[in-house]
């Protein structure tokens, strides 16, 4: 059997806690535990050194004994300690009041540092603490939910954040209504079981009132004590940051919009610039969501006026076609409108007040508009705009600022087509005088060429024979011929003044051709030819004298040469009215022209189909064509190798 006081030694010198007995003057008692917790070297010394020296503050120790002798001892009293080395700790102090058997009174006492403990529980409530400053003062929604159960905790930020009045009413309600669209709750939560977490998800969420706004979600998946799953996480509003960044967006899409607009109008031609600016408006309509793009321009007197627009796919014309004067006065009046502004747009044209300007957009189904001026010289001259029918829209400051650069570029574009325009006139008079002048040369070599040659003929007749008459007089004739072709060419090197202004003259059809078959009589003769005329003696057009007996000249000395054979030798000249043309035609049964090979360069200067001796310069055809269209006609061809050629030329009738 153990013996008591041997027990009760060994406890109190192994047990963690120190033990002490004390009276009025001192401690008369303490294990060993309570030297190492005091730092002494053993119980003797701290029986012998420690006593009011080891309180942090020294009356404590009185105010503790009063409270023994009083209430017979306390339990769990923190009371603050000194160690030998003067460092501190807390000590948690239990001590009952004995008496021994010869009345003397005295108390025994443990004493538990409770220092660590202490700093874990102040570190948890300065973290609770910690905690809770940042749920209230942190700019973001703080939770905690459960993938089944949805919400268990939100702080107040997340209860403002989606417009509730409390965290217990957003607690209350179901998790899938703070989702625009409640698929994505449960499609978020499965995609955080599986990858663990998620970091700055893109999510647009409902408000209370059923305004929506988009956030950052940044979530974990965690273990709670109770063994449940739980997503801890956090929202951050980036709705503004998420509107600057599609501002910054649509500007830079807007730069890009308009330089790929100008760099494409810089150098285009400027036959191809209405259709470019058309494609332009395009594409500033789409990337506004317009439904109509337009732009109307007056000339400088008000006397025409241009207009080019881009119409959505559905939506009715910006104007009638089939009055186009209305058009123009409706916007002439809307132009006084833009005359002191620098731009005119209506979210909503229930904004304008009522006004037969307001009604004309009515009948338009404007919703929404914004229009900018165009200015030349200062004043206003037309406007470039957007109109919103499906739908209204917001009018904002980058679409005006898109009116007016779009504005600025056209009217640069203009001023420079307006000056190209007239260099290239410039430029293409001087060709044609230029070019005049070539036909010119062309047409007093070749035409005097037959001529000289009949007339050089005819003098070597005349000089063996000198009483032939009939020769005498087709000298006479031939000799004519060349002054009224000298005369006619002298009109066409006037340079001063246009083709148009040169003077035409009504010419017989029958009385042309009968000339130039005269010219060339000698040949014809001797070549054995039948020329077969069929044209009615009134037949008649107002031409170019000099240009029309050219044309029937090449054509006919050209049927001379190549349209016959040996054994077929007719040339046939035609003329007659077809609709609102003059038709004169020449054809043969020669030797033709293989169009398949020669078809696209037959009326080039310079180009040849036969390689007989008497093969031209390759000018005639060339010359032809340009004649006949100076004279506002068209020539046509059918010829077929060895079967002959039909040339057709079609001359106005008026």
């Amino acid at each position: 059997m153990i013996k008591s006081d041997r027990f009760l030694a060994s406890v109190s010198q192994n047990i963690s806690e120190a033990i002490f007995r004390s009276n009025l003057q001192g401690l008369v008692y303490a294990n060993r535990a309570f030297a190492e917790m005091f730092g002494f070297e053993d119980e003797e010394h701290a029986i012998r050194e420690g006593t009011n020296s080891l309180y942090q503050k020294p009356k404590q120790r009185d105010e503790l004994v009063e409270k023994i002798l009083h209430e017979g001892g306390y339990e769990n009293e923190e009371v603050g300690f000194l160690r030998k080395d003067g460092t501190e700790f807390i000590g948690l102090v239990s001590v009952v009041l004995t008496k021994d058997d010869a009345g003397a009174i005295f108390w025994d006492g443990t004493i538990r540092n409770i220092s660590s403990s202490r700093d874990i529980v102040r570190k948890l409530l300065d973290r609770e603490q910690m905690l809770n400053s940042i749920n209230r003062n942190i700019n973001e929604a703080i939770y905690r939910s459960r993938q089944e159960g949805g919400l268990v905790f939100v702080n107040e930020e997340f209860a403002k954040m989606f417009g509730y009045p409390s965290a217990e009413e957003v607690l209350s309600g179901d998790v899938h209504d703070l989702y625009k669209d409640p698929v994505d709750r449960d499609k978020i939560g499965k995609e955080i079981i599986t990858k663990e977490s998620i970091n700055n998800y893109e999510v647009e969420f409902r408000r209370k009132d059923g305004s929506t706004f988009w956030g950052y979600l940044n979530s974990i998946k965690v273990q709670g004590h109770d063994g449940k799953v739980y997503f801890d996480g956090a929202i951050r509003d980036i709705t503004r940051e998420k509107e600057a960044d599609e501002l910054a967006k649509k500007q830079a899409e807007m730069q890009e919009l308009l330089i790929y607009i100008s760099s494409g109008l810089i150098n285009l031609p400027i036959e191809e610039i209405d259709e470019a600016i058309e494609l332009s408006l395009q594409g500033l309509g789409e990337f506004v969501n317009a439904d109509r793009a337009y732009i109307f321009e007056f000339a400088e007197d008000q006397s025409s006026m241009d207009v080019f627009s881009w119409i959505g796919k559905g939506i009715s014309s910006i104007y009638s076609e089939k009055d186009p004067e209305k058009l123009r006065n409706q916007v002439s009046q809307y132009l006084q409108n833009l005359t002191d502004s620098q731009h005119y747009c209506f979210s909503t044209i229930e904004e304008m007040n009522e006004s037969p300007l307001k009604s004309a957009f009515r009948l338009q189904e404007v919703q929404s508009l914004a229009n900018v001026p165009l200015k030349r010289n200062g004043n206003v001259v037309g406007c470039v705009g957007f109109d919103w029918v499906r739908k209204p829209h917001n009018v904002e400051e980058v679409d005006t600022l898109l009116l007016k650069l779009f504005a600025d570029m056209y009217m640069n574009i203009k001023e420079r087509s307006s000056r190209e325009t007239e260099l290239r006139q410039l430029f293409n008079t001087t060709i044609e005088q230029n070019q005049r002048l070539k036909d010119f040369s062309y047409i007093t070599s070749h035409n005097f060429r037959s001529s000289v040659a009949n007339l050089m003929g005819l003098i070597s007749i005349l000089e063996e024979d000198r009483t032939n008459e009939e020769f005498f007089q087709m000298v006479k004739e031939t000799s004519l011929k060349l002054n009224l072709a000298i005369d006619s060419i002298n009109d066409l090197l006037n340079f001063e003044k246009d083709l148009a202004s040169l003077d035409k003259k009504e010419c017989n059809l029958l009385q042309v051709v009968s000339d130039i078959v005269t010219l060339n009589k000698k040949t014809i003769r001797d070549k054995k030819i039948e020329v077969h005329t069929h044209i009615p003696s009134d037949l008649s057009v107002k031409v170019l004298p000099a240009y029309l007996q050219s044309v029937m000249l090449n054509l006919i000395t050209n049927a001379i040469k190549y349209g016959i054979t040996r054994d077929k030798r007719n040339i046939y000249v035609e003329g007659k009215m077809e609709g609102a043309f003059v038709v004169l035609s020449v054809s043969d049964e020669g030797k033709g022209i293989d169009l398949k090979r020669y078809g696209k360069k037959l009326f080039r200067l310079g180009s040849r189909f036969h390689t007989s001796k008497e093969s031209g310069h390759g000018m005639g055809l060339y010359i032809t064509k340009q004649q006949v269209e100076a004279l506002g006609g068209r020539i046509e061809v059918e010829s077929e190798v060895n079967h002959g050629t039909k040339f057709k030329v079609f001359l106005n009738a008026k």
